[in-house]
């Protein structure tokens, strides 16, 4: 599954009359083709051309991978699932109705197709930032190390030369004391050394967890904004589920009131036709007791009638009072399941707002305790790494902000570049059919050009722009096999 599009169509259809069986020219016409469903219906790939873009209303472009998941081999070559908008007549031209829940299937594949594509941009996009943050925080190691190494060599260069001059001065005035100063030297290197050692470790572990807190905060951010779009993405998906069962309940409910009610309806007639028949009988038999018997049946079939009047009335009625009844319950259940949905959503939602302050917290204690006990071990070394903070903070800010920028300079040069690709495929697909019209006019085959019933040369025919051109119609003889090519234009 490839975009979810609304395509610029042609304006003109074009039809080819041919005395070849009907059954070959759709062989011919989807050979190599995408299979063509508009409003339900399959239709030819030949009668696509026909639909004009102010009668579509969205259109879905299959790739033949996903067209073969659907729609099994008829897929091979690819699918496009055309809606119509509600004023035009739907195409039926070969009567095969496709099943409403592969067409739901259709556009949930184009939905979730979106939606990986959006996944796998955003992914990207992360990736790339990830690379250059670590970039960033590398050169600025390099750079801290290469300015924390310089003073330490020119320091250890001045002592070496100090204590080369104390050594010979001591020397010259006591050779015993040599060994003595030798050692305490020894002893001031090892200090600064594991000063130095103790101060740069004490960094590297800072830094460490300031890493770490901030990959923690980020990875909560992105588990909260998941769980978020999940949780938002089932809700609509059960909404929509439980309003199509609504819908189908009612629809069956009502169906059964007016089965009910006719039925109700036959059986009292068939009632009343059998005590008419019963009636005409008693007539004929007891005409000789008319006089005694004639009011008794009047009265008796009086009241069978109102006795079977009043049976119809209450089965009515019954039907009535369960079809409310149902109605009523559907719309309680999928009131009470949208309500749950929307409790699960607010508490997944606030679970993980409160795990992600708790890992801020966390990370937040983690640091200041560390932070603490780095002050007490390394005092010395405060102000200096104090400053060094200060300006990497301000470094992170920038690069962060010029990474913003460039990001957002990137996705509107992908936003234009999109927009530019869908013209250049309009206009590709216009130039098509501005070909495909001068081919049928420069056919060798079409001797004669009739523009609006009366005929032309074919270098007149050729001044036309299709979006002239309403309609173009090929007809050939059947005899000598001459074509005759006749144009409608556009009334403008």
């Amino acid at each position: 599954m490839k975009k979810l599009i609304v395509p610029i169509s042609c304006i003109f259809a074009t039809l080819h009359v041919d005395a070849a069986p009907t059954i070959q020219i759709e062989n011919i016409a989807t050979k190599g083709n995408p299979i063509v469903i508009v409003n339900g219906y399959k239709i030819r790939y030949m009668d696509y051309p026909k639909i004009k873009p102010e009668h579509i209303e969205s259109i879905i472009e299959l790739e033949p991978k996903d067209a073969i998941e659907i729609f099994g081999s008829q897929g091979e070559n690819g699918a496009i699932v055309i809606k119509l908008i509600p004023q035009i007549k739907p195409f039926t031209s070969e009567r095969a109705k496709i099943d409403e829940q592969i067409i739901e299937k259709v556009a949930s594949y184009a939905e979730k197709a979106k939606e990986r594509e959006a996944e796998r941009m955003a992914y990207d996009i992360e990736q790339e930032r990830l690379k250059n943050i670590e970039k960033a925080r590398l050169e600025e190691e390099e750079a801290r190390r290469i300015q924390n190494e310089e003073p330490l060599l020119l320091e250890n260069e001045v002592a070496v030369a100090d204590t080369n001059q104390n050594r010979q001065q001591e020397q010259e005035l006591n050779l015993q004391n040599e060994a003595e100063l030798e050692k305490e030297a020894e002893a001031e290197r090892k200090r600064l050394e594991a000063e130095e050692k103790a101060r740069k470790e004490a960094e590297a572990e800072k830094n460490r967890l300031e890493r770490e807190a901030e990959l923690a905060k980020a990875e909560a951010e992105r588990k909260r904004i998941e769980a978020e779009e999940k949780a938002r993405k089932e809700a609509e998906a059960e909404k929509n589920r439980l309003e199509r069962e609504a819908e189908l309940a009612k629809a069956e409910a009502e169906r059964k009131r007016l089965e009910a009610e006719e039925k109700a309806i036959k059986e009292a007639e068939a009632e009343k036709k059998r005590l008419e028949r019963e009636a005409e009988l008693a007539k004929v038999e007891a005409e000789r007791k008319r006089l005694e018997a004639e009011e008794k049946a009047r009265k008796e079939a009086e009241a069978e009638k109102k006795r079977l009047e009043r049976e119809a009335e209450l089965a009515k009625v019954e039907a009535e009072r369960k079809r409310l009844e149902a109605e009523e319950k559907a719309r309680k259940e999928a009131e009470a399941e949208k309500k749950r949905l929307e409790r699960e959503a607010e508490l997944a939602k606030a679970e993980a707002e409160r795990k992600r302050i708790e890992a801020e917290e966390k990370a937040r204690k983690e640091a200041e305790a560390e932070k603490k006990r780095l002050e007490r071990e390394a005092e010395l070394a405060k102000a200096e790494a104090e400053r060094k903070r200060l300006e990497a903070e301000e470094k992170a800010k920038l690069d962060a902000e010029a990474e913003k920028q460039r990001l957002e300079k990137e996705a509107e040069l992908a936003k234009a570049e999109a927009e530019k690709l869908e013209k250049d495929a309009s206009k590709d697909f216009i130039n098509k059919l501005e070909q495909d019209f001068k081919n049928s006019i420069n056919n060798s085959k079409i001797k004669k050009v009739l523009v609006e019933g009366k005929e032309v040369s074919k270098s007149e025919a050729l001044k036309l722009s299709i979006f002239d051109v309403e309609t173009s119609i090929i007809t050939f003889d059947k005899v000598n096999g001459d074509g005759t090519l006749e144009i409608k234009l556009t009334k403008k």
